[in-house]
């Protein structure tokens, strides 16, 4: 008697100290067994919501569906025990396939309780199971979420609160859109490459301060240094060809008519060497002015062929930055030039940044997360910018619009592309 009493004491603490109907549920149908022994215990609120043993219950399966027809048939308001023989035939022929001989009914608030053994249960087992339910219950219809009615006024109070409620939907708001941005070079100065040619090393690295003058990057030199050794021999042996006719001409009339001739092309190999020489000059791109350099990684440039012109990296100052937001495509109705833009920075969103939309690209484009979007530039207010490269997200006004369109626009777009009107 003295472990009844004591398991009862245990289970009833932690049904009580249960925070979601699920656990005071788990603990009825698996925990009970300290009390009563049992196969086999399910509980039914409308359908079978817990099944001992198992850790969910799978809707579908035929022994779920066979209990649920079951538990429909006996739902009762007083303890009860049953067998087979008090089921309708079709349910009463599957009793030995899906549950022990004797069965005991109990009501559990708006549920019930279903406790299976191959003994009959005793009446002092009844009553103990039959307290069991009557706890659960308790238990389950607090710990349920309550539903909240609300009493609707009549009369004038009921047309007074329409009307408020009618004239709010007009209420003017600023449409704005929220779009991911970071803090970009105003002015940057881009450095490109002076030749074709294969990038040989990188001389800086990211974000790395520069002087004006300072070299950047070098290009392969091998392809250059090769071509103009060829041009200075070829250079000397048209200075020697032309040295030799010009000495000739003096006894040679012939030779006379190709000293014209061979200076040309003493004088084209001459230039061909001087261009070359200016080539393998600027084979090493330098800092245009003083700033930081802005470019993602050396090593995915360095043995990357390039052609004269392409842009390698920026040079920027640092303190000198705007707004770049990506505004999707089906927001950028709403941003206009000239609006207000507010950046809230990851690193310190409880100082936003304000700014003021300076251009919005008319064409979507690809971004590197494999979305489209519009390119919007800000300029920032005031001399306190934040530093290069710092990201967050841009709030971008629009223009005043009532409360019930800034509410309905997307699902009325929404709703217009499947009904095309």
């Amino acid at each position: 008697m003295t472990d009844i009493i004591h398991a009862w004491l245990e289970l009833e603490h932690r049904i009580l100290k249960a925070k979601r109907p699920v656990e005071a549920e788990f603990a009825a149908i698996n925990l009970a067994h300290t009390l009563v022994p049992y196969r086999q215990a399910v509980l039914w609120d409308q359908s079978v919501v817990a099944l001992s043993g198992a850790a969910s219950v799978e809707a579908n399966a035929p022994y779920v569906l066979w209990l649920d027809k079951v538990l429909r048939q006996l739902h009762r308001d007083h303890p009860t025990l049953v067998e087979a023989a008090d089921l309708p035939a079709d349910l009463a022929g599957h009793w030995p396939d899906w549950l022990p001989a004797h069965g005991l009914v109990l009501s559990c608030g708006s549920a019930i309780l279903l406790f299976a053994r191959d003994e009959p249960f005793a009446e002092g087992e009844v009553a103990l199971l039959e307290r069991l339910a009557d706890l659960v219950g308790v238990t389950r219809t607090a710990l349920s979420p309550r539903k909240i009615t609300f009493a609707m006024p009549k009369g004038r109070r009921a047309w007074a609160l329409a009307a408020i409620g009618i004239a709010a939907l007009f209420f003017p708001v600023t449409g704005s859109v929220l779009a991911p941005a970071e803090s970009v070079p105003a002015h940057p100065v881009m450095v490109r490459a002076p030749l074709d040619g294969v990038v040989d090393k990188v001389l800086v690295r990211p974000n790395d301060p520069v002087k004006d003058g300072q070299a950047l990057f070098a290009l392969d030199a091998t392809t250059l240094s090769g071509r103009l050794d060829v041009a200075r021999q070829t250079l000397a042996t048209a200075e020697a060809e032309y040295r030799q006719a010009a000495q000739a001409m003096v006894f040679d009339a012939k030779a006379k008519a190709q000293v014209a001739i061979l200076a040309g092309k003493a004088e084209e190999k001459a230039a061909e060497v001087r261009l070359l020489e200016s080539q393998l000059a600027r084979i090493e791109a330098k800092a245009p002015k003083p700033g930081i350099a802005v470019f993602d990684d050396a090593a995915d440039w360095i043995g990357r062929p390039v052609v004269v012109g392409e842009k390698v990296m920026a040079v920027a100052d640092e303190s000198d930055t705007e707004i770049e937001a990506w505004v999707s495509v089906a927001d950028v109705g709403e941003v206009r030039v000239q609006g207000v833009l507010t950046f809230f920075l990851n690193t310190d969103p409880l100082s936003p940044v304000k700014a003021q939309v300076r251009s919005v690209a008319y064409e979507a484009s690809a971004r590197p997360d494999s979305t489209i979007a519009h390119r919007v530039r800000a300029t920032i207010a005031g001399n306190a910018k934040p530093r290069l490269g710092l990201k967050g997200t841009a709030r971008i006004d629009g223009d005043s619009v009532p409360l019930v369109w800034w509410m309905f626009r997307r699902p009325l777009a929404t709703i217009r592309q499947f009904i095309g009107f």
